[in-house]
């Protein structure tokens, strides 16, 4: 195995075990909207700490799940014309759609979520949706995190594809 496969395979694995362990925030955000749902409509006593706990919930597992739905290419894609090219044309478009597209904007959140996170830790930032007003640095932490992790499986998907595109082997 080379030092690139070996790269490529720690990626891989972090994507992998962060995807399972995120998985189980699934768990307490169903508990959470359940009970909202049984205090708004049964007991008409909406929570809003409850939603907030939702939506913070959701936020973290669709951003910590990222890198887990990119390695196993779970992402929504239009394939009207997509699906008719052959698989070097697929993994032409994907490089340039790489370097054009995900590489750019992965900085740009990136860069911006390490200020947004930094700055809501630096006030003590809370959320003024509720009476409850709960932190809102660690789900600002946890958007920087989960963009990283994306974009790191990101890298190993260019790798494979550049490995493909100018080589013609699969890694």
């Amino acid at each position: 195995m080379t030092g690139v496969q070996k790269f490529i395979h720690r990626i891989d694995s972090i994507s992998e075990w962060s995807g399972r362990i995120f998985a189980w925030i699934s768990l307490p955000l169903v508990v959470f909207m359940a009970y909202d749902v049984i205090m708004r409509y049964l007991f008409q006593a909406p929570t809003k700490w409850a939603y907030e706990m939702t939506w913070m919930l959701y936020g973290a597992l669709f951003m910590l799940g990222g890198a887990y739905g990119l390695k196993y290419k779970l992402h929504v894609r239009v394939d009207i014309i997509y699906t008719r090219w052959s698989a070097r044309t697929k993994a032409i478009f994907d490089f340039l759609t790489y370097i054009f597209i995900f590489f750019p904007v992965f900085y740009i959140l990136i860069t911006h979520s390490l200020i947004y996170a930094y700055y809501s830790w630096e006030v003590w930032e809370v959320s003024y949706i509720s009476y409850w007003q709960p932190p809102v640095y660690p789900i600002k932490t946890v958007m920087c995190i989960g963009l990283i992790l994306f974009a790191l499986q990101g890298i190993a998907e260019f790798i494979r594809l550049a490995t493909f595109v100018f080589k013609g082997e699969k890694i």
